[in-house]
């Protein structure tokens, strides 16, 4: 363990140290250099959700998490974000919304979605009150969820 020489150097130690109760962790939004509007309206509503500890990127990054990691796990670690999320557009994959994870400042692991139909918090109407317990949703289809049991669970 290291011993702090001055003050501020102690407060930066004890903000590391183990907490019984963890704060919220943090959330970087990113484009690519091609995004569609569904992506980009997707991670958009993301970002309003999750919003005092979440931050969105509005330039375009040339960045490929699938293929080097090393500039995602850069920004995780300069903007101290645990979650990720990358919106993406091409031929092959359209409307593409890549979700990970990091420990350490090392991706964990990351999860690539199909944005088939997508529906804004803007687009429902609005309900007069904000109900206790309101929480979005998101809906996964296909073969694989309907015949396989373990992404039934």
């Amino acid at each position: 363990m290291k011993k702090a020489k001055t003050a501020r150097a102690a407060r930066y130690l004890k903000g590391k140290e183990p907490k019984v109760v963890e704060d919220e962790k943090s959330a970087l939004f990113l484009r690519a250099a091609k995004t569609s509007e569904r992506s980009l309206s997707a991670l958009r509503d993301l970002h309003q959700l999750k919003k005092p500890a979440a931050q969105l990127f509005s330039r375009k990054n040339p960045v490929r998490p699938f293929e080097d990691e090393t500039s995602v796990e850069f920004l995780c670690q300069k903007n101290e974000c645990s979650v990720f999320g990358f919106g993406s557009h091409s031929k092959k994959r359209p409307h593409n919304l890549i979700l990970g994870r990091t420990y350490n400042y090392k991706i964990y692991d990351m999860y690539e979605l199909a944005l088939t139909d997508i529906k804004t918090s803007s687009q429902f109407k609005a309900a007069k009150q904000p109900t206790l317990g309101n929480r979005p949703i998101i809906v996964f289809q296909g073969d694989a969820f309907e015949h396989d049991t373990k992404f039934q669970e």
